[in-house]
């Protein structure tokens, strides 16, 4: 059997491993896969993968309820495809490796190509949540979205400007979110995310 002596870098480096923090980061979405809640409600979750390597699993967007309405996440994900320059993304059959119960494995899923393996920036928020014993968990939640190559908004590119601008602003109100001390509704949630009403005019 083979003894092991303490790496320091190997230590440093398993939490580099993983996104923790707020923050904006480029990369790429490793997985982009078709979710669908207990209650019905559907979505997308995402892995995504900075360029240094670092990753942030379980980033979901819900965007349609039970009833077929359009929730919030369907506003973020469109200001993804935007930032993509996709038109239309399908869903297709795959086998794709993903966290389940502390381990990774195979597993057949629903996903989406054409949000996979693009260039594209995120920025995303880390939320602080009571978990059932009473103890203090985080997650990360995706709360915008940049186009690496040229750093615009969605909204900046359906406007074609000519110049970004509004990535520095959003960037600089970037905060942690602390743990609600009352229910906080789907509205005030919005209102904080950065989003403008998506135009139909599409430029690409």
């Amino acid at each position: 059997m083979r003894s092991y002596d303490l790496n320091p870098e190997a230590a440093k480096q398993a939490e580099q491993s993983r996104i923790t923090e707020t923050g904006k980061y480029s990369g790429t979405f490793t997985r982009a896969e078709a979710v669908e809640s207990e209650k019905g409600t559907e979505g997308i979750e995402f892995t995504f993968k900075a360029e240094d390597g670092s990753e942030a699993g379980f980033l979901t967007l819900w965007t349609y309820n039970t009833e077929g309405k359009e929730l919030f996440g369907f506003k973020v994900l469109n200001a993804l495809m935007t930032c993509m320059r996709v038109k239309q993304i399908k869903p297709a059959q795959a086998t794709i490796e993903k966290w389940v119960d502390g381990n990774k494995q195979k597993v057949n899923a629903t996903i989406f190509p054409d949000l996979m393996n693009k260039p594209i920036g995120v920025l995303l928020q880390k939320e602080f949540y009571e978990k059932r014993d009473g103890s203090t968990g985080s997650k990360l939640n995706l709360t915008g979205c940049y186009e690496t190559s040229t750093q615009m908004t969605a909204s900046e590119i359906l406007g074609k400007a000519t110049k970004a601008e509004r990535l520095t602003g959003m960037v600089a109100n970037l905060r942690d979110k602390a743990a609600p001390a009352a229910p906080v509704t789907r509205a005030a949630v919005a209102a904080g995310n950065g989003f403008d009403d998506m135009d139909d005019d599409i430029p690409f």
